[in-house]
């Protein structure tokens, strides 16, 4: 079989085994989405509705809050009404309120009639109860409200049951006196009364530019998506973007305040996602690599020492450096020997890259066994497990580090290595060169 077939192959085999972890891991899991009504006219909306049906088919709990300002600023607008804004939140007047509503319904209507066409029960609700914002510093915010309690119990009777729960946006007092909240709040506020395992926001845009963003300390080094978005921030990186981008669009400041909200509120994950681009929640969902921007409140790029469960994968991705030649052949039993010296790449737990440090006499120590999953060769995680491996000898006294190899010198001297002889090799390893192999030698110091 040519080099190239067996590329994609195993390259095609991983993306298979890695949805399949997914599947099993989220299975189960509570996912809240809150969808912008701009996409409801969208050619590309229904897909996104089949792409959730399909999530929920598999297990995953699915609870849905339609966002509202276009479709009330439409309603409103065909009144010859209009709604004045405070710091990005809309002034409900009493004349504007029963407009509210009908929209707010209308927007979930919409969303539950396609899901019904997929299959799927959803049941549409208000299971909020809410009270006046009333005057802050003296802004009258008259109808709009602020969330003071959700029926956990019915919703989570629901969900338990298979049905996909919709929420528009609209509150009720005791008295039965309604209010409009914020969409993005109330998907917020799940986090409080429910295990939720991610939040997304999902709208035209998806996530964060990195055009006019300024950059501090924490953020100065940002892995980019294909489409130029920010692809991951933890939460301190969010804050940090918000403290030093006071310019930064409402609706961009809004979505980080509200993930790192949830993520202090418990969810793991919060993803800003564009509904547009085909297939956007699936790649977020059953793959590392989404095409948004998430937050977290977890470590998400976890380098750590390998484990003899981890082994199978570590095999299964040197194996595809074994077939060209650029990794010599190791058995399970080789790895097990010398288990101590081996790291992993893990990215949920599922295994993307490895690497190993071996010591030496004299305060030599030898890279080894670098190795990336097919899918993520250029995700920056060679170069995080080789950089991750040479702190570690620092911290072993190292005098000296060396590697072999057959292919990579290019992308070794960009690491800090130099060409190295025989010479430059301990001697119990110089003893074992292979001169047949004839790899290329290339140290660096520590």
């Amino acid at each position: 079989m040519p080099a190239a077939n067996n590329n994609a192959n195993n390259a095609l085999a991983s993306a298979i085994r890695e949805v399949f972890s997914y599947i099993s891991r989220f299975k189960g899991q509570l996912f809240i989405l809150k969808i912008e009504d701009s996409l409801l006219n969208n050619p590309a909306f229904p897909v996104l509705i089949k792409d959730i049906a399909l999530l929920h088919s598999v297990g995953i709990k699915i609870l849905i809050v339609p966002g509202t300002r276009n479709s009330i600023d439409h309603q409103l607008g065909a009144y010859g009404l209009k709604s004045a804004f405070k710091n990005g939140i809309r002034l409900t007047s009493e004349e504007a309120l029963p407009l509210a509503e009908q929209a707010s319904l209308g927007a979930a209507q919409h969303i539950l009639s396609l899901l019904t066409a997929n299959g799927i029960n959803g049941i549409q609700g208000n299971w909020v109860q809410a009270r006046s914002l009333g005057v802050v510093g003296g802004v009258d915010y008259m109808r709009t409200g602020k969330i003071e309690r959700i029926e956990r119990g019915i919703i989570e009777k629901l969900l338990q049951e298979g049905f996909i729960p919709i929420l528009p946006p609209i509150g009720w007092n005791k008295l039965g006196h309604a209010y409009n909240i914020s969409s993005t709040e109330l998907a917020t506020e799940f986090s409080h009364y429910l295990c939720v395992g991610k939040l997304f926001f999902i709208g035209e845009e998806g996530g964060i530019k990195t055009e006019q963003i300024i950059r501090g300390k924490l953020t100065k080094k940002l892995e980019l998506s294909d489409r130029g978005l920010i692809s991951a921030l933890d939460i301190n990186q969010a804050m940090e973007i918000l403290e030093i981008n006071k310019q930064l669009p409402f609706a961009q400041r809004d979505y980080l305040q509200n993930a790192i909200k949830a993520c202090r509120n418990g969810v793991k994950r919060v993803h800003l996602l564009s509904g547009i681009a085909q297939g956007s929640i699936l790649q977020e969902v059953f793959s590392s690599r989404g095409n948004g921007t998430m937050v977290y409140a977890n470590e998400y790029w976890n380098l750590r020492p390998a484990t003899i469960e981890d082994i199978p994968d570590m095999l299964r991705i040197m194996q595809n450096y074994v077939e060209r030649k650029l990794l010599i052949s190791r058995s399970q039993e080789d790895i097990e020997a010398k288990l101590g010296d081996y790291v992993v790449y893990a990215v949920d737990n599922a295994i993307h890259g490895c690497g190993a440090l071996h010591a030496y006499e004299n305060s030599c120590f030898e890279i080894a066994a670098i190795a990336v999953g097919a899918n993520y060769s250029d995700a920056g995680i060679g170069e995080a497990v080789v950089n991750f491996l040479i702190e570690k000898a620092k911290k072993q006294k190292a005098k000296k580090l060396f590697l072999l190899t057959t292919q990579a010198s290019d992308w070794f001297y960009t690491l800090g290595f130099k060409d190295g002889t025989v010479d430059d090799l301990p001697k119990s390893k110089r003893e074992k060169y292979s001169r047949s192999r004839n790899s290329k030698i290339m140290v660096r110091g520590v």
